[in-house]
C-alpha cells in the first residue's frame, strides 16, 4: 500500500514562491504514485504517513497535534529554502524536541548555527528542485529556438529601494548602522565570505556578543537586503549596451535605463516563462547564501538559456564547469567585466551557447527535477520514525 502524504500549500509568501513549491513538490510524489498516496488536508494521526511543509509555519499550532504528540507515526519534514538564520527560534525551539521532525536544507551556508543553537535538532541537506512543467520544449533549444528568442540577456530577481533599505536599518539600534555599511562594504569585496565571518570581523573586536542569535538574525536580515541591491543593480549595468530584459520588483524602474529594460515583476509560476524569452540568462545566486546556488539556476536551465551564474562551491558540486557537456559558465564576481566577458563569449559563439543550452536542460530533467528529491525526503523521514521503511502498510 502506498505512504500517505500531506504538504502544506498555503502560504503567505512573496512571489507566491512557497505555495508553488508546494504544488511541485506534490507532483513530483504523484509521478511515484505506486509508492506514495498525496492527500488533502492535514493528518490526525489514524494513519502513518509524511507531513511536508516549507519555510517557517505561522505557528507551532500550525503543525497538527496528531504529529507533535508523543509516539506519532507521522514524519514531519521542514524544507527551509532560506538561511538558517530566518528559522523562528520559539518554533524550531519546539519542533527541535520533536523525535519525528527533520529540517532539510537547500542551503549549506551558515549550517554550524543550528548545533550550536538547537543540539538535539536533525537536519540534512536536500538541493533545489523544480517542476517539470518548467522544461521547454526540445524544439526551443535549437540554433532557430535560440536565434528566434525576443532578449540576448534575461534576468530576474527583486530588490528593495533606497526608501525601504531606510526603514530596515531604522529597525535596528543607531549603533549598528555603521556595522551594516561596514559588513555590506566587505561583503561587497569579497562575495565567498560567510555572513557570520563578516559579523565577527566588523563587530567582534566592539564588544558584541556575535554568536547572539537574535543579534545575528536581525544583521543578517537588514545586510543582506542592503547588499542584494547593490550587488544586482551592479552587475545589471555590468551588461549596459548589450539587449537585457529584467524582471523584478518596481524598485528596478528607476535603475533600467539605455540598453537594460525593466519588463514588470513576475511572480515565481512565471519565471520559467520570463526566462526562455532570452538567449542567455544570468542566473544570479540568491545574496543570503554565498556557496549555495537557488531553484532559479535550475529555472534558467530548464528554460533553455545558457546559463551565466557567480562562482559559487554548490554549482560545482552539480554541474560541470568545462567541457563538452559543461551546463552552467560561471563567473568570478570579485572581478570587474568578469561577468560582461561571460556573457559576450557565449553570444559571440553560438555553437557553445547553443550547446550549453542544450546541456543545461538535459542536467535539470535528469536529476533536478522534485521527482529526483522524493525518494531522499521519504528516506529521511522514515529514519525519524525509526526505521528504514516504518510508514510502509501491510496490504
Amino acid at each position: 500500500m502506498s505512504v500517505p502524504v500531506w504538504i502544506l500549500r498555503r502560504y503567505e509568501s512573496r512571489y507566491s514562491l512557497l505555495g508553488a513549491m508546494a504544488e511541485e513538490l506534490a507532483q513530483g510524489f504523484e509521478a511515484h504514485g505506486d509508492q506514495f498516496e498525496v492527500l488533502d488536508g492535514l493528518p490526525d494521526g489514524s494513519r502513518p504517513g509524511i507531513l511536508v511543509f516549507f519555510n517557517m509555519p505561522a505557528a507551532i499550532e500550525a503543525i497538527p497535534a496528531a504529529v507533535r504528540r508523543p509516539g506519532s507515526r507521522v514524519a514531519c519534514v521542514q524544507i527551509m529554502v532560506d538561511h538558517p538564520l530566518a528559522l523562528a527560534p520559539e518554533i524550531t525551539d519546539a519542533t527541535s524536541l520533536l523525535p519525528n521532525f527533520r529540517l532539510l536544507l537547500p542551503s549549506v551556508d551558515g549550517l554550524h548555527l543550528l548545533r550550536l543553537r538547537w543540539p538535539r535538532l536533525v537536519h540534512g541537506h536536500l538541493p533545489h528542485g523544480i517542476g517539470r512543467g518548467s522544461l521547454v520544449d526540445t524544439s526551443c533549444v535549437t540554433h532557430d529556438g535560440l536565434a528566434s528568442r525576443d532578449f540576448d540577456v534575461v534576468v530576474a530577481g527583486s530588490i528593495h529601494t533606497e526608501e525601504q533599505l531606510r526603514a530596515l536599518k531604522g529597525q535596528l539600534p543607531q549603533q549598528t548602522h555603521d556595522w551594516v555599511d561596514e559588513i555590506v562594504m566587505l561583503m561587497l569585496a569579497e562575495p565567498m565570505l560567510p555572513f557570520e565571518q563578516a559579523v565577527d570581523l566588523v563587530a567582534g573586536s566592539r564588544s558584541v556578543v556575535t554568536g547572539n542569535w537574535s543579534t545575528l538574525a536581525g544583521l543578517w536580515r537588514v545586510t543582506s537586503a542592503h547588499l542584494n541591491r547593490l550587488q544586482r543593480i551592479q552587475m545589471v549595468e555590468e551588461l549596459q549596451e548589450l539587449d537585457v530584459a529584467v524582471y523584478g520588483s518596481e524598485a528596478w524602474r528607476s535603475v533600467c535605463r539605455g540598453t537594460i529594460r525593466w519588463q514588470g515583476d513576475a511572480p515565481y509560476r512565471d519565471v520559467a516563462r520570463v526566462f526562455a524569452s532570452g538567449r542567455v540568462c544570468l542566473a544570479w545566486g540568491p545574496t543570503q547564501f554565498e556557496h549555495t546556488f537557488s531553484e532559479r539556476l535550475l529555472l534558467s536551465m530548464a528554460a533553455g538559456c545558457a546559463s551565466v551564474a557567480d562562482d559559487r562551491y554548490m554549482i560545482g558540486q552539480h554541474f560541470a564547469f568545462e567541457g563538452a557537456g559543461q551546463s552552467v559558465q560561471v563567473f568570478d564576481a570579485r572581478h570587474p567585466g568578469a561577468l560582461r566577458a561571460s556573457v559576450e563569449s557565449l553570444l559571440g559563439d553560438t555553437d557553445r551557447l547553443v550547446s550549453m543550452a542544450q546541456h543545461g536542460r538535459e542536467a535539470v530533467e535528469a536529476g533536478h527535477l522534485w521527482e529526483h528529491r522524493v525518494e531522499k525526503i521519504a528516506s529521511i523521514a522514515a529514519e525519524s520514525l525509526g526505521g528504514s521503511e516504518p510508514m510502509r502498510q501491510s496490504a
